[in-house]
């Protein structure tokens, strides 16, 4: 059964991203490392001709491959060294009610990421805080009062370990 399961979830993967070549992986590979390299230079490292590239780099955006490309900040540098990971359990599964937690996690701005969830859990979220008052002041206080949330359980990032917020494409094939 595992083995089958295995077989049908790599099957998928493969039909997801048929239309991706090798070098449309190399791309996203690399411009998820560095948006700011130049066509000529990307060229050069996926093994392509400039003006092959830009025309790839340009269907990969139309296409939604690229949705957008951001820059990421330095948290230390701007004072936002406290990652918190919280788990949100709602008092009930109506769609309103979610909805509407999920509207007020969603609007605030210290949250970075939102999932609803399978589990034990129907919310999972990361915030980025200059300290525990500022957590305290953005998240647990105004969410213990939220009638459509029955608990919150946060967890604070001791160390960051790996963060590297890109999706590899196998380039081998």
């Amino acid at each position: 059964m595992t083995e089958n399961f295995t077989l049908e979830l790599e099957a998928k993967m493969s039909t997801r991203r048929a239309d991706l070549d090798q070098i449309d992986r190399k791309i996203l590979n690399r411009l998820q490392r560095d948006s700011r390299i130049t066509n000529a230079d990307l060229a050069t490292e996926v093994g392509t001709s400039p003006a092959s590239c830009l025309r790839r780099v340009r269907r990969l955006r139309e296409t939604g491959y690229i949705e957008r490309e951001i820059a990421l900040v330095n948290p230390d540098k701007v004072g936002s060294r406290l990652v918190t990971i919280t788990e949100a359990r709602l008092n009930s599964l109506d769609r309103r009610g979610r909805d509407e937690a999920i509207r007020l996690i969603k609007n605030i701005p210290e949250v970075i990421i939102l999932y609803n969830v399978t589990g034990s859990r129907d919310l999972l979220f990361v915030s980025v805080f200059t300290d525990m008052a500022d957590f305290e002041r953005t998240i647990a206080e105004p969410l213990s009062i939220v009638p459509q949330i029955h608990s919150i359980n946060s967890y604070f990032a001791i160390k960051t370990i790996k963060f590297e917020p890109h999706i590899h494409f196998d380039e081998t094939r």
